[in-house]
């Protein structure tokens, strides 16, 4: 009985890798050529299939629920969390994928998975994080080198190389109009790159694929029109002062345009590209909205609490982890799960610069409580 059912799954599995060469662009990723950093597995879904499933099942990806995009601290049922904006990434670069020929679950995979590795509080949050580990002797912090770190040995996932690759190589999505994939990279290479990358943050590292490619653009275009219509729910804006462009003033209108743009200029070619026209069009919305939404002082009325906050806590688990070991809150909280490779290989203030960035925001405040602020005794 075994035999029959591994002969099923062995035939479904060639049928469907046969389909995939004679279907799929000729540069997208294959199947048969997925690769895992402990060794390949047997299943009957297809390799980047599984990847999906696993990201989504992962418990990094529960907290996306409770992760702030932009927004945070403000009790809003219809702002835009890490949840809905990974899906919306996933959402948009599928619909673009299909057309292009690329491989739809290596999109999704890295589209679900990119943003794991944020800290509370959005950016602002990974600013704070970044400077406290810089004092503490570590590189920046950067939450795509974390969302590749947190799968790999936080809550090892054993993805696919291209996958880990598609989450380190995610951001930067708007230095330049034309992206085209360096192909070919080895483990090795994605190593190299995740060292480089602690070192300079800001560096443009450019996917192995064209599926990464694509997902790296549809990163900045999602964001862009749902955080002007998040502006808008919130009254922080009004649709008459958006700048007029050829992309329009609704989210759904700027996704329109850009996703027939950059079919048009993406199909059958060996790159993924937007025209000149459309992409000075989203720099115009991109300055826009860094000069009044990101940077509105509204939002960032508790911006020196959350600084504050992040300097104290991360102080307070720190010391507490190197006073008292495993009888520190960082042992009962966060370790006593941990493999024993992450416990014997990660330093002490890696080991707290982990925990606080896989925090939610209310699991953040609600920590910061449970070590500070007096509670009544039982006796």
């Amino acid at each position: 009985m075994k035999s029959i059912e591994n002969d099923l799954f062995m035939t479904h599995r060639n049928r469907v890798e046969e389909n995939e060469l004679k279907t799929l662009h000729p540069l997208a990723a294959l199947s048969k050529n997925h690769t895992r950093f402990r060794g390949q597995e047997q299943d009957h879904r297809l390799p980047y299939k599984r990847d999906v499933d696993r990201i989504v099942h992962s418990k990094a990806y529960s907290r996306y629920t409770d992760k702030t995009q932009v927004v945070y601290l403000v009790k809003n049922d219809h702002v835009t969390h890490r949840s809905l904006h990974v899906q919306l990434v996933s959402n948009f670069a599928r619909g673009i994928a299909e057309i292009l020929r690329l491989n739809l679950d290596l999109v999704e995979a890295i589209s679900l998975g990119h943003d794991v590795g944020h800290p509370p509080f959005g950016h602002e949050g990974e600013n704070y994080l970044s400077a406290l580990v810089k004092e503490h002797g570590l590189p920046a912090f950067a939450h795509p080198w974390q969302s590749c770190h947190l799968f790999m040995n936080i809550e090892p996932l054993n993805l696919g190389l291209e996958v880990y690759d598609g989450f380190l190589c995610h951001d930067g999505g708007m230095q330049g109009c034309q992206l085209a994939p360096h192909f070919g990279k080895t483990w090795q290479d994605h190593f190299a790159e995740r060292k480089l990358k602690l070192e300079k943050p800001n560096h443009n590292i450019i996917p192995s694929t064209l599926e990464g490619c694509l997902v790296k653009l549809c990163d900045t275009v999602s964001y862009l029109g749902r955080d002007i219509e998040d502006a808008i729910n919130l009254k922080i804006l009004e649709r008459k002062t958006i700048p007029q462009t050829i992309l329009g003033t609704t989210n759904g209108e700027i996704l329109t345009f850009v996703a027939r743009d950059m079919i048009k200029n993406s199909y059958e070619k060996d790159y993924i590209s937007l025209s000149e026209e459309v992409f000075d069009a989203l720099k115009i919305l991109r300055k826009f909205n860094f000069e009044y939404i990101y940077s509105q002082p509204i939002l960032k009325v508790e911006s020196e609490k959350v600084k504050r906050s992040y300097r104290i806590l991360f102080e307070m688990l720190l010391g507490d982890y190197i006073a008292n070991g495993e009888n520190s809150y960082l042992e009962k909280k966060f370790l006593h799960n941990k493999t024993s490779d992450y416990r014997l290989q990660t330093s002490e203030v890696q080991k707290v610069v982990d925990f606080i960035a896989g925090m939610t925001d209310t699991f953040f405040v609600r920590t910061l409580q449970n070590l500070i602020v007096p509670m009544n005794i039982t006796i």
